[in-house]
């Protein structure tokens, strides 16, 4: 099986999840917005705050980061340096992508085992948050999720650029 075709078929079992998780995450954004106009509403006109709301807008942001970044890398909207790349051959812009990706891989991939650890550390130690005692590990089992899927949509783009290397 060619690269091309490996990367095919991950991404038509991989790449819906991601879609989905992604349009989760903008569910959560309106969700953090109206919780925060909410508070701050409720906090300057009637002296009544909502009680944890920066802890739950907190752990929203970070869900909303880690449900964002396998979607944006399959748009291409992270930051790239082409201005050196992009006047090599396409088999050489192969070769240095496949070295970033590589190590990107590698990067994505201690982050999603660093958050599963933490995660069953958390759920083993019972650790809650601070005001609203909501535990700690549902949040940190969702961000090494997203950190998964990051993993899997760069491991797609190693493959894309080892058949730029071949020069098919």
């Amino acid at each position: 099986m060619t690269f091309i075709k490996t990367a095919q078929l991950v991404e038509r079992m991989v790449y819906p999840i991601i879609r989905i998780v992604y349009k989760i995450g903008l569910v959560m954004i309106m969700g953090m917005m109206f919780l925060t106009v909410v508070d701050v509403t409720g906090r300057k006109f009637f002296d009544a705050p909502i009680t944890g709301s920066y802890e739950l807008t907190e752990f929203m942001l970070a869900l909303i980061v880690f449900s964002a970044v396998g979607y944006t890398q399959i748009q291409k909207g992270h930051i790239a340096m082409e201005a050196l790349v992009s006047r090599f051959s396409l088999k050489a812009q192969g070769v240095v992508e496949s070295i970033v990706y590589l190590i990107s891989i590698g990067l994505v991939a201690t982050l999603t085992w660093q958050l599963a650890a933490h995660a069953k550390r958390t759920w083993i130690g019972n650790q809650v948050s601070g005001v609203l005692n909501l535990p700690l590990y549902p949040f940190l089992i969702a961000a090494a999720f997203g950190s998964l899927l990051y993993g899997i949509v760069l491991f797609v783009d190693f493959l894309i650029s080892l058949e730029k290397v071949r020069g098919k």
